[in-house]
């Protein structure tokens, strides 16, 4: 088995959250057979400003080697917006065939108050997933402009979507066997089609519960119950996807409780936190490492399909917040600890 994986620090607080990443992978596979082997693959802004490319051609062909990548923020201010997430992040998606986007939607026990929704809403949980179509829709980068008129082509094929679709059924089946595609359908073409595509599907499947909802009703309805009892398995198309899961990261108290992962079934995929780079914070050691911790937790359930290693390390995320360490973005107003504490206070917990 091919067990190296690739490490892109990114930019700004990047390396600091990656560093624990590595750490938690090797302390949660001691003692196995898994023998991971972590390569270093510059990409980002920083790269860009050394030698003009986002994604250096020696760093793309490291990746390709390995089984999984690893992958910190990228993005710094003083580079033009969209330059990084163009050649960086949505090359990266593109070149490596990542058409499903996994957003795990958790609140951990004890963070409660690091949500503003009201206890009583939290009283049963939250623990429910988004897959998000990752490779077209309007991401698909067709369309231009000119000094008069801007165009974006909102591309849906019936290989796109019914690809994303089999999965999040496939993994409906292995969760509660509930099922709902958040569209649009009642005004564009493109998530027309899309919901012909679920309805169909849906035959395939007479074991999951399946229903539709508009994406401006989904948004509201789960700030109003967003138990367990609602939701199980959520998928959409791209650009819903990109706004409803950060959406949903506030429920969760932090996008820095926030994992994702760009997976690929049959190729490498890509694990990483979906907070930003946030430069205002980087060398101050207090950014949040659990996102790229439980991102790891995905690489081991989804990359490696060693789920007693993606429990391991969750648990071990849930002894530390039970121990009463909390970063500044989670304390809700009470003593915070650094990103080493929080690491650390992780690590113990899996040595």
């Amino acid at each position: 088995m091919n067990t190296q994986i690739g490490v892109i620090e990114g930019d700004g607080v990047g390396p600091e959250v990656v560093k624990w990443g590595i750490e938690v992978l090797k302390a949660a596979s001691k003692n196995t057979d898994l023998n991971f082997e972590f390569v270093s693959a510059p990409v980002g802004g920083t790269c860009f400003l050394e030698d003009g490319k986002v994604l250096p051609e020696k760093s793309l062909e490291i990746l390709r080697g390995c089984r999984a990548v690893l992958k910190g923020p990228m993005g710094r201010p003083d580079i033009e917006a969209g330059v990084v997430e163009r050649d960086g992040i949505l090359a990266l998606r593109q070149l490596f065939g990542q058409y499903v986007n996994i957003r795990p939607v958790k609140l951990f026990k004890g963070l409660e108050n690091a949500s503003p929704l009201k206890d009583k809403l939290l009283a049963t949980g939250v623990d429910f997933v988004i897959i998000r179509e990752n490779s077209e829709g309007l991401y698909a980068r067709m369309g231009g402009a000119n000094d008069t008129t801007a165009t974006d082509v909102n591309l849906a094929t019936e290989n796109g979507v019914n690809r994303i679709l089999k999965f999040a059924f496939e993994l409906a089946k292995k969760r509660d066997k509930r099922l709902i595609s958040v569209d649009k359908a009642n005004v564009l073409s493109a998530s027309l089609f899309w919901r012909k595509k679920f309805e169909a599907m849906s035959a395939k499947y007479p074991e999951i519960k399946v229903s539709s909802q508009l994406v401006d009703s989904w948004c509201l309805l789960v700030l109003q119950d967003p138990s367990p009892a609602k939701w199980d398995v959520i998928v959409t198309d791209n650009l819903f996807g990109d706004i409803i899961s950060d959406e949903a990261a506030a429920i969760v108290g932090s996008l820095g409780m926030s994992p994702s992962a760009n997976f690929n079934p049959n190729g490498i995929s890509m694990f990483e936190p979906v907070h930003g780079s946030a430069p205002d914070i980087a060398g101050q050691g207090i950014v949040n490492p659990l996102a790229t911790i439980l991102a790891c937790a995905m690489m081991m359930r989804f990359a490696f399909e060693r789920e007693d290693l993606a429990q391991k390390i969750e648990s071990a995320v849930q002894s530390a917040l039970d121990e009463g360490f909390r970063t500044k973005d989670i304390c809700a107003g009470n003593p915070s600890c650094t990103t080493q504490q929080m690491g650390e206070a992780v690590l113990k917990h899996l040595n």
